[in-house]
């Protein structure tokens, strides 16, 4: 057997000193990596969670801010309605004091009667702009002094239909100030909130229709609307120009009550209300006349335990509210306009069908039509045109579907009532939407 020289041997086991001694340094090198690559992980977790836990706190505070917008914008709105209840509470009482009008009076005798019968030129269509220039108490348009030496702006006609005259910066005897108008409809101010005064016969002035108008002493007024189809429609307004009463005549004679705010209704507490009905959003080739006629008849089956005045339904948002409201998005108003396309009418068939059937299982349904805008432009100019715009919506429901316009009111709400929270343009805000109101009315429950 031969050996292994000593120095080949102590070469071997240098060698493998040396192996042993990389192993050992690659070993701590891999050691070192790991360790390296877990406290970047560990780093990079920690900077996850802390971006995480940043943009959580984030959300928590925009969600926060938002819980406090909306809670700001509930009780804003909660005082708005409460404002307005007070405010038709005291229209309430002093109606009350007045006593009721004369041309409330069957026996009362007119001391001016006027007969004319509409033509088709006067009477108005859904397609027609109307007057569009509105003036303001900024502008500068005046006459000729009067004979105590005031110079009052003119609203471009010397009266409104059946309204009597009005001209800017006008101050009426409840305090108010005419602060806008065209010849059709004006907006008085009231401590900084606005009212429109409108004829709200205007839907009955069909062609061929023949009006009577009575007015008497204390400035009320009696409107007899015999229409062409037969029956007749009558309608009571007070001096200020605020409707009171309408009958609905049928053709055998039948009396049908509409609505009747000569009688005296509690005032509203709005925090005693129930809770408001849920929309209904009207879609064209979805929503179907059986739909909706099932959602205007959903209204009469709340139960509100009490009745009101047709001016706290048109007036508090709290009330009309209470009952579905049919939203008509695809009648899409341009900025600034009033008009229907008979396009655009055709997109009311459903709804104008089953308005239609309702009336005619209950003559006495009311429906109120209601007219919205977005946030540009002032205030008193958006009242103004939003009132149009339901007026339009009401005329085309007529014109094309031949649903009786006694039994629809209008009323404009201008930019109070926002879909879309923004000051900027808004297709979403210039909107119209209809309710049935007959189980809110008192005289009809």
């Amino acid at each position: 057997m031969i050996e292994e020289p000593e120095n080949l041997r102590e070469l071997y086991e240098a060698r493998d000193q040396d192996t042993g001694f990389l192993d050992d340094i690659l070993a701590e090198s891999d050691a070192e990596r790991e360790a390296e690559e877990r406290a970047r992980e560990q780093a990079e977790d920690d900077e996850r969670r802390a971006e995480e836990a940043e943009r959580r706190a984030a959300e928590a505070e925009r969600e926060l801010q938002e819980q406090r917008r909306r809670a700001e914008q509930a009780e804003r709105e909660a005082e708005e309605q409460r404002r307005q209840a007070e405010e038709a509470a005291r229209r309430e009482r002093e109606r009350a004091e007045a006593g009721p009008p004369a041309a409330a009076t069957e026996d009362a005798e007119p001391g001016e009667v006027e007969r004319r019968e509409i033509t088709e030129a006067e009477a108005r269509g859904s397609s027609q702009e109307f007057e569009t220039e509105i003036r303001t108490d900024a502008e500068t348009a005046t006459t000729e002094a009067d004979d105590d030496g005031d110079r009052l702006r003119d609203l471009g006609r010397a009266a409104l239909i059946g309204l009597g005259a009005y001209a800017l910066g006008q101050v009426l005897d409840d305090g108010g100030e005419v602060v806008a108008g065209t010849g059709e409809r004006v907006v008085v101010e009231r401590d900084g909130r606005y009212d429109i005064l409108k004829d709200d016969d205007i839907l009955l002035r069909r062609p061929g229709a023949d009006v009577q108008t009575e007015s008497f002493a204390d400035g009320s007024v009696r409107r007899r609307v015999i229409l062409p189809e037969g029956g007749e429609v009558i309608t009571v307004r007070a001096a200020d120009g605020r409707v009171l009463r309408r009958v609905r005549v049928m053709p055998d004679g039948e009396r049908v009550v509409l609505f009747d705010d000569t009688r005296q209704v509690r005032p509203v507490d709005v925090a005693q209300l129930p809770r408001p009905a849920e929309p209904v959003e009207m879609q064209d080739g979805i929503t179907g006349e059986d739909e909706l006629a099932e959602a205007l008849q959903q209204a009469r089956l709340r139960d509100v335990n009490r009745d009101f005045s047709l001016e706290q339904v048109r007036q508090i948002d709290a009330v009309r509210k209470l009952v579905p409201v049919v939203s008509l998005d695809r009648i899409g108003f341009p900025t600034g306009s009033a008009a229907i396309s008979a396009s655009e009418a055709e997109e009311l068939n459903a709804l104008g069908t089953a308005m239609r059937r309702a009336i005619r299982e209950n003559p006495g349904a009311v429906f109120l039509v209601e007219g919205h805008t977005d946030a540009v432009g002032s205030a008193a100019y958006n009242l103004l045109l939003s009132d149009r715009r339901a007026e339009s919506v009401a005329l085309a429901l007529t014109e094309y579907f031949g649903v009786p316009p006694a039994n629809m009111i209008v009323q404009g709400y201008g930019e109070s009532d926002l879909r879309v929270e923004t000051q900027d343009p808004s297709q979403a805000n210039r909107r119209a939407a209809v309710r049935n109101i007959t189980p809110l009315l008192a005289g009809q429950r």
